[in-house]
């Protein structure tokens, strides 16, 4: 796929997987085991302009395209998923905002999300609602002013233990909503969750919100806005970044695997000669081809805003995510035991590949979705 790439969009790519190599790799099985992530490479992140690099120049980004974009979180995925989760919500929330802010939102917040001096979390998923975003119950009701009194929970929240800001979904009578809850709001109360199987260091939290004022200036979009228009353009950006992590992590798999099989004998045999070894190792490099052309053809849409852009983004984060689960069995298995055990870096990686299919919707929403996309295109041709 190298050769769909600009000269500055290879270099790019380098300078990322060589940043991952030195400032990501060697921590992430420590910060997967004490579940949280150092604030110095978050602010490492910031520093580099990563954390706003698909954001205008002018309100203080890189102003870089989504294929660049989709690098970025390809070798960060590569080095720790719970780090490049960070990338994502960042973005879904900026991406959001500057879609459907106020000139005054955007003036005020996109600057500080995209060099990093705030963190920003998409508070979208509730405790029982889970990838159905309709079933919302969290609400909004009028106060006796102009501000509005928010109750309810997220739960599941990407980096909500050290966000500083919330982007938050609700409804408001039989409207949906959004608004922006800084942290410090009274009665905003968070509860970090611990001990989940893969993402341990992504910073997950549940968000209580107790009678929480919300200013009109804090109010993003319209009334009935939010899940129609506001939510998907997060959520389109967020299934891009999953989707090129997931190929990030499906990388690390096939290259592990390869440099294992390589190096390892039975006896005297190299482990990479046996049949069976080649065959895992064959449908994971094929995988990892066909999941590159996917993202970049996502990314190309994005950035081209070409009506099936939805269509792509969906079919590669369906595809690398599938894929990233059936790599990381498979390198576990090459591995053996040694894989099994926690200084093996494939381990982490199988816990964190099944992550892949469940956030930013799970499989089988996407197969929902997807199957209904085909069945439509063929049903307007026939008519």
């Amino acid at each position: 796929m190298q050769y769909l790439l600009t000269e500055q969009q290879k270099a790019r790519h380098g300078d990322f997987k060589t940043f991952v190599n030195q400032n990501v790799e060697p921590f992430a099985e420590k910060w997967d085991r004490e579940q949280r992530l150092p604030e110095s490479v978050i602010a490492l992140l910031a520093k580099l302009g990563y954390l706003g690099c698909s954001l205008p120049t002018q309100n203080g980004g890189h102003g870089w395209d989504t294929v660049t974009f989709g690098l970025l979180n390809e070798a960060l995925g590569r080095g720790s998923s719970s780090l490049n989760g960070v990338l994502t919500v960042q973005t879904m929330v900026s991406k959001a905002l500057l879609k459907w802010g106020s000139v005054e939102q955007i003036r005020k917040w996109i600057p500080m999300l995209a060099q990093g001096e705030i963190i920003g979390a998409f508070a979208l998923t509730e405790p029982g609602g889970g990838s159905d975003i309709h079933s919302l119950v969290t609400e909004f009701t009028d106060s006796r002013g102009d501000s509005l009194v928010l109750n309810g929970a997220k739960k599941w929240i990407s980096c909500g233990q050290f966000a500083s800001l919330f982007l938050v979904f609700g409804k408001l009578g039989d409207r949906s909503l959004a608004c922006l809850v800084p942290r410090e709001t009274p009665g905003l109360e968070v509860e970090p969750i611990h001990d989940l199987m893969g993402f341990r260091a992504a910073g997950l939290a549940k968000l209580t919100f107790n009678n929480v004022e919300v200013p009109p200036a804090n109010v993003v979009g319209k009334p009935g806005f939010a899940l129609s228009h506001i939510a998907p353009v997060g959520l389109h950006y967020g299934r891009i970044s999953t989707a090129c992590s997931a190929l990030g992590l499906l990388r690390g798999c096939f290259e592990e695997s390869v440099t294992w099989a390589a190096t390892r004998k039975i006896g005297n045999q190299p482990l990479g000669d046996i049949g069976m070894i080649r065959s895992l190792i064959a449908e994971m490099g094929t995988d990892l081809e066909a999941g590159s052309f996917l993202c970049h053809s996502a990314c190309r849409a994005a950035d081209e805003n070409l009506p099936e852009a939805f269509e792509k983004a969906l079919m590669a984060k369906y595809f690398t995510s599938r894929a990233a689960v059936r790599a990381a069995s498979d390198a576990v298995q090459i591995q053996g035991a040694a894989g099994c055990h926690a200084s093996s870096s494939v381990s982490r990686f199988y816990r964190d590949a099944k992550i892949m299919e469940i956030i930013e919707g799970t499989t089988q929403i996407h197969e929902h979705l997807l199957g209904g996309i085909f069945l439509g295109q063929v049903r307007r041709s026939l008519q």
